[in-house]
């Protein structure tokens, strides 16, 4: 809990340090097992059975060849192909079919929270001493697409730590798709590049530390990495099932930390669970919220006006039209600047979710006359001015997120109601003034989520946080919220490519091949157009009521989500499943 009350108040404040531990719970072989397995291979080719014990096969080798095994000769002795070599490290680091029925050699439990804290924009460097893909994987699945770092040479020019919001991935002793990169040896971990040094010396100076998986008793370089750091700025956790080496003791004194008595996939898990709850909790109050939604269903079903609902509705609409943080400083220095970010989004999705409950309730099952209600603040909280100052273009789109969060609640209702012309209305009819290009246009084609809230996972972040409000309140079940939410930010992605932005493509669920995908939204709205202009939403004047413009339209946004589809696909060793998930958002 005290780790996720420091991530929650310095948001991007701690790095992680991964060691062999939070890779051994998803079935791989440590990087000194890796070694040990393959110079057992070459000394059966020597007709020698090497006894069992941890440091057999290295005593075995280093007396049989005169030098310490590495790598390069381990692999060079076993193959004589660089295709060879690359498919023997595969064997070990990727897996096979069985092993992928079974769950093994993929993300582990601590992978995947950490992939959430990531997202959540809560950690930002991850350091592994792992040569395997597993927290990439399960960064990609979680729709991200971090930077990775496997030599010392991929330090040169590369994103400041700061600004990694997608995640830096840094293979501190190498990536086995890089074989060269591999280090393992003892003296291949006596000491590190000049440039890696500074690297470490900046991580362990400027951000608070957790580690897990990590023993530092086969690590000098590393070790004495940490031993140089003279500051403390945020606190060290350090997390193993087992009593610490004397080496580790050492350094979690020295950095006056915080030993926990547990692995690497039990305490991550339940410190992402930890963040989320306490963002729970500064959200306003679910059962407040509950009590809102009921009280403006009876309303509704009344015969009279809904007078409390419209003072309600029109009072947190000018509340929020009046917020600070609409006109709060975008003068922000670049090294504060991925930390306020999150700050004003979380404040923002708090403060909103009261106008963003009534609006769904009311978009679902009232009638033009309550409409007027809440409608004319779509444009309203949409219309911003340019501001100034460092940074200004995240945290002025920022300005909009209560707009993007109510076109969505009321949108996503709308069409869970079948209130075709409503839908129409609201991707067409509210406008507003795109600040680059100096033009108006329909306010549903500048509040995607990509472009306001400025995360990669942007939308499946807006999905989340509807999600409660809608399940149980609004519509039956979750799988009537999914369906609904993805035929309306379907329907907005053709306003949005109408008027000539750039598609990022959204939280959908898509179906296909590989080379071949498809949203499943695409597939409904083919049923759709069946009816022709007479459908009830060309009948609105959706996209001018024209057919026509509506079909070129439906192609082109299919095109550009299967590109993106495709391009994921093809850079993650994780084939995207059947009717899976897919995110993909604007990168920041």
């Amino acid at each position: 809990m005290n780790l996720a009350l420091g991530l929650q108040a310095v948001p991007g404040g701690y790095a992680v340090l991964l060691g062999a531990g939070a890779s051994v719970s998803a079935g791989m072989l440590s990087a000194w097992g890796v070694q040990c397995d393959l110079i057992r291979q070459i000394a059966s080719v020597d007709g020698v059975e090497i006894p069992d014990g941890d440091d057999g096969p290295y005593d075995w080798y280093l007396e049989r060849f005169e030098r310490e095994p590495s790598y390069d000769t381990l692999l060079a002795g076993l193959s004589g192909t660089t295709s060879g070599r690359q498919a023997l490290l595969r064997s070990y680091f990727e897996p096979d079919e069985t092993e992928r029925e079974q769950g093994i050699k993929q993300p582990a439990d601590a992978h995947r929270a950490l992939a959430r804290l990531v997202a959540d924009g809560h950690i930002r460097v991850i350091i592994t001493l792992n040569f395997d893909h597993l927290i990439e994987d399960a960064l990609r699945e979680a729709g991200l697409r971090p930077t990775i770092i496997r030599r010392p040479s991929d330090l040169t020019g590369m994103i400041p730590l700061h600004a990694q919001r997608q995640g830096v991935v840094i293979h501190l002793h190498g990536d086995y798709l890089d074989p060269d990169s591999m280090r393992n040896t003892p003296e291949e971990l006596m000491e590190y590049e000049q440039e890696v040094d500074k690297l470490l010396d900046q991580v362990f100076d400027e951000y608070g530390l957790i580690i897990a998986g990590w023993s530092a008793k086969y690590d000098p370089a590393l070790v004495n990495a940490l031993k140089r750091c003279p500051t403390r700025r945020f606190d060290t956790y350090w997390a193993d099932p087992y009593p610490l080496s004397t080496a580790a003791t050492e350094l979690l004194e020295q950095r006056q930390g915080a030993y926990v008595a547990a692995g690497a996939d039990r305490f991550l898990t339940r410190t992402a669970d930890a963040v989320t709850a306490l963002a729970e909790r500064n959200r306003a109050n679910p059962q407040n919220i509950a009590t809102a939604i009921a009280t403006a269903k009876r309303e509704l079903r009344s015969d009279g006006p809904a007078i409390n609902l419209h003072d309600t509705l029109r009072r947190e609409a000018a509340r929020l039209a009046d917020h600070p943080l609409r006109t709060a400083t975008a003068d922000v220095p670049q090294p504060e600047l991925g930390a306020e970010h999150d700050r004003r989004l979380t404040e923002w999705e708090a403060e909103t979710e009261t106008l963003a409950a009534l609006a769904a309730v009311t978009a679902y099952w009232g009638n033009d006359t309550t409409d007027r209600y809440w409608f004319a603040d779509v444009e309203r909280l949409a219309s911003i001015t340019w501001g100034t100052g460092t940074g200004q273009r995240a945290l002025n789109d920022l300005r909009r997120a209560p707009a993007t969060l109510l076109l969505h609640s009321a949108g996503v209702a709308a069409v869970a109601a079948e209130r075709w012309p409503l839908v129409a209305r609201l991707l067409t009819g509210s406008r507003a003034q795109d600040i680059i290009r100096r033009v108006d246009m329909p306010a549903a084609a500048l509040l995607g989520p990509e472009t306001v809230l400025g995360l990669r996972t942007s939308a499946a972040r807006v999905h989340k946080y509807l999600k409660p409000i809608f399940t149980g309140h609004v519509v039956a079940n979750e799988n009537a919220f999914t369906e609904a939410w993805e035929r309306f930010e379907y329907l907005r992605l053709f306003v949005q490519e109408d008027a000539g932005n750039y598609i990022a493509t959204p939280h959908l669920l898509v179906s296909g091949t590989r080379g071949d995908y498809r949203p499943l939204a695409s597939q409904w709205l083919d049923r759709e157009l069946e009816q022709g202009d007479q459908h009830p939403l060309l009948r609105a004047g959706f996209l001018g009521g024209d057919l026509d413009r509506v079909t070129t339209t439906h192609k082109m946004v299919d095109s550009h989500i299967s590109e993106w589809v495709n391009h994921i696909d093809q850079n993650t060793s994780k084939v995207i499943n059947r009717s899976g998930p897919f995110y993909s958002d604007e990168p920041s």
